[in-house]
């Protein structure tokens, strides 16, 4: 029996400048705030707490978000954790052209992205994309090997930071949920989800994730 851990990164400040004005990040680098800093070692206590944990490898998204909350949880966890190498399979659904671009400059440019039912889905849906980015599908498709691998491969317990959606489709993957209850899910910066796997998998903390969905 094995435990999958994932964590969203902590908040960066792209998630900061977002409840402001929407900026649409995907794939770009955008540093950890403070508070994300906090948020990290806070999740790695949290963690330590659970004492039927028992870690033995962690993998993150190469963007420096994701990179930077696995170092600030590894420094305040026990015992040795194998860091594996960052995955690009990991990395945040790509935003395509709309990419580090604000809202209003993108609905200009783009107004059938706003208007036209067949593309403005396209922040949260299995189908729908930016131009030249990828839809929830596509991630899943790439994630989720990169996750059934290294778990099946592990004696131990698995830690994985990445993002938003990433877990979202991981997480749905692994449940086997349906579209309409991932798209539902809103995991939080930084608050670890723990599924349990014994040949299939079962949510055992973060629960939240699945409130409303």
């Amino acid at each position: 029996m094995r435990h999958l851990v994932l964590v969203r990164h902590g908040e960066s400040e792209l998630n900061a400048a977002n409840r402001l004005r929407r900026i649409y990040c995907g794939q770009i680098e955008t540093p950890l705030t403070d508070v994300g800093r906090r948020q990290a070692v806070a999740a790695a206590r949290q963690l330590a707490r659970l004492e039927y944990l028992r870690l033995s490898q962690a993998i993150s998204s190469p963007l420096e978000r994701a990179r930077e909350t696995l170092q600030l949880m590894l420094a305040e966890l026990n015992g040795p954790i194998e860091l594996l190498s960052a995955s690009p399979h990991l990395l945040e659904r790509s935003h395509g052209a709309f990419e580090g671009r604000e809202e209003h400059e993108v609905f200009g440019e783009y107004p059938h992205y706003r208007d036209d039912p067949n593309f403005n889905g396209f922040m949260n849906h299995f189908e729908q994309c930016a131009p030249d980015g990828e839809n929830l599908a596509t991630v899943t498709a790439r994630a989720w090997p990169v996750i059934r691998e290294v778990v099946q491969a592990s004696s131990g317990d698995v830690l994985v930071v990445s993002h938003y959606n990433t877990i979202r489709c991981i997480v749905g993957k692994a449940l086997e949920l349906s579209p309409d209850v991932v798209l539902r899910m809103r995991p939080q910066n930084a608050a670890p989800i723990v599924l349990r796997y014994n040949g299939g998998y079962k949510l055992l903390e973060g629960g939240g994730i699945l409130e409303g969905a």
